[in-house]
């Protein structure tokens, strides 16, 4: 195994706020169709005026995530994390389940999350699974079962449970079957690292995606 603690330097000065991913115009504009999320969806895509090319940063989402109205917020938050426009009809189904949805966030952000309840409204949103649901909510400042919530996706969970790093022991049986359920223990190692370590939980899960999977300790 190796140590989060060697790489604690890089891992304090990980540029969060900057991480941003890039999309074409033309993957989003196909669901610009007239109704509430295909108006936020425009409104996004206006911002980069006549460029062929929409990037945003986590920094971009934290400005948006203020605003009293979400729906941009969620539109924007989508095309930062699904670059090539999202796997099946889940971009479809979101948008038909579209008030639910920022409903939904509205009320993680108002007040403290007790997970298992909330998740049970999160599940009869079609298109939206843990990975997608929890991209927003760093954002939005969500407090899941007293720590703030962090993203959890199929390339952390891959981390987690192939044991690479010493600090994360923990969560080695963290997988699919069980991650809806493990996600407040989750978020509990990760904030038990970051304070061990100084730096921000943000700033690990970063690391953790960058580099979790593509790092190995020399031999001998």
């Amino acid at each position: 195994m190796m140590q989060l603690s060697k790489f604690r330097n890089l891992i304090a000065i990980m540029p969060v706020e900057y991480q941003a991913s890039t999309s074409k115009r033309s993957t989003w504009e196909k669901h610009v169709s007239g109704n509430k999320a295909s108006d936020a969806l425009r409104s996004v895509l206006d911002a980069f005026g006549t460029s062929d090319m929409v990037s945003l940063s986590r920094r971009d989402l934290r400005g948006l995530a203020d605003k009293p109205d979400l729906g941009q917020f969620v539109m924007a938050t989508i095309v930062w994390g699904y670059t090539r426009g999202g796997r099946g009809k889940n971009i479809e189904n979101l948008i038909k389940q579209f008030d639910d949805l920022t409903e939904l966030l509205s009320e993680a952000r108002a007040q403290p999350v007790e997970w298992s309840t909330h998740y049970e409204k999160v599940k009869k949103i079609k298109g939206i699974g843990l990975s997608t649901y929890t991209k927003f909510l760093p954002f939005l400042s969500v407090e899941v079962q007293g720590h703030a919530a962090l993203i959890l996706d199929d390339r952390i969970i891959r981390v987690a449970s192939q044991g690479i790093w010493k600090e994360l022991a923990p969560l080695q049986g963290l997988g699919n079957y069980n991650k809806v359920r493990r996600y407040p223990s989750y978020l509990m190692e990760v904030h038990r690292v970051a304070n061990n370590l100084e730096v921000s939980p943000e700033a690990i899960e970063f690391f953790l995606f960058e580099f979790g999977l593509n790092l190995k300790p020399p031999s001998g």
